[in-house]
C-alpha cells in the first residue's frame, strides 16, 4: 500500500481507502475541511507507517477494493475510528455472487493502455455519466497500465490468503448502476447483514463527483 496526506491543517482526519488503480488525483477537485490520508496501490496488503497522534477524531472512508483493503490493513491497535463508510465493494472483493465476477477480474489483468480507456467509462452511470467522465479525464490517477496491472497481480496472490475482518459500517453506499462491482452482488453480500444502513445512489461505481466536499459522504 501508498499513502498520500492532503494537509489541511486540520486535528481531524479522513482514512480513505481508495479503489484499484486510483491515487489522490480523481479526488483533488473534491474539498474537505479535514486532513485526507490516501491508501493506494494494493500491490502488497502491508500498511506504511503513518502517526496518526496528532488527531482528534479519525473518519474511515472506503471504496471499491478499498472497503476490503481497509479491512486488512494493519492499523495501529489502539486507533480510534469514530465512523467507517463503505462505497461500491464489499468485504469480499473477487467473487462471482458478492464481489467482482471471477471472469471480469480475469479480463482486468490483461488491460492495456486502450483498455484501461474503456475500464475507466465503465466507473461511471446514471445521468451525469458523460460529464463525470470528461472531469475523471482531466484529474486522472498518475499511474500506468502496468501498474495497475501489477496491483491486480498482488491482490491476485493475497486476497485469497487474507480474510476481511469482520467490519461493521455506519453506511454502506451502493451505485445502482455499477458495472465495476455489481450492484447486485453488492446488495447480496450486504444485506446479510440486517444492521446494514444501505444507502442507494443514483450513479455508476464512482460517485463523487456528484459532491463538493469528501465529508458529504460520512
Amino acid at each position: 500500500m501508498k499513502i498520500y496526506l492532503r494537509d489541511n491543517n486540520s486535528d481531524n482526519l479522513i482514512l480513505f481507502f481508495c479503489g484499484w488503480g486510483m491515487d489522490e488525483n480523481p479526488f483533488s477537485i473534491l474539498k474537505s475541511d479535514y486532513d485526507i490520508l490516501f491508501v493506494y496501490d494494493y500491490v502488497t496488503p502491508d500498511f506504511p507507517e503513518f502517526d496518526f497522534s496528532k488527531y482528534k477524531s479519525v473518519k474511515l472512508l472506503s471504496f471499491s477494493y478499498g472497503v476490503y483493503a481497509g479491512a486488512i490493513a494493519d492499523l495501529p491497535n489502539n486507533l480510534k475510528i469514530d465512523t467507517r463508510v463503505a462505497i461500491n465493494g464489499t468485504l469480499i472483493p473477487v467473487d462471482d455472487k458478492l464481489g467482482v465476477p471471477v471472469r471480469q477480474f480475469e479480463l482486468t489483468e490483461k488491460m492495456d493502455s486502450d483498455s484501461v480507456v474503456k475500464f475507466r467509462q465503465r466507473l461511471f452511470g446514471g445521468e451525469q455519466a458523460h460529464n463525470h467522465f470528461e472531469i475523471f479525464e482531466k484529474h486522472l490517477p498518475k499511474r500506468t497500465a502496468k501498474s495497475c496491472t501489477d496491483e491486480l497481480l498482488g491482490m491476485k496472490k493475497y486476497t485469497p490468503q487474507i480474510p476481511a475482518k469482520q467490519r461493521s459500517f455506519d453506511k454502506i453506499y451502493i451505485g445502482l448502476f455499477d458495472r465495476c462491482v455489481p450492484t447486485r452482488n453488492q446488495m447480496n453480500f450486504w444485506k446479510k447483514d440486517s444492521n446494514s444502513n444501505i444507502i442507494e445512489l443514483n450513479t455508476g461505481h464512482f460517485p463523487f463527483y456528484n459532491y463538493e466536499k469528501l465529508e458529504e459522504l460520512l
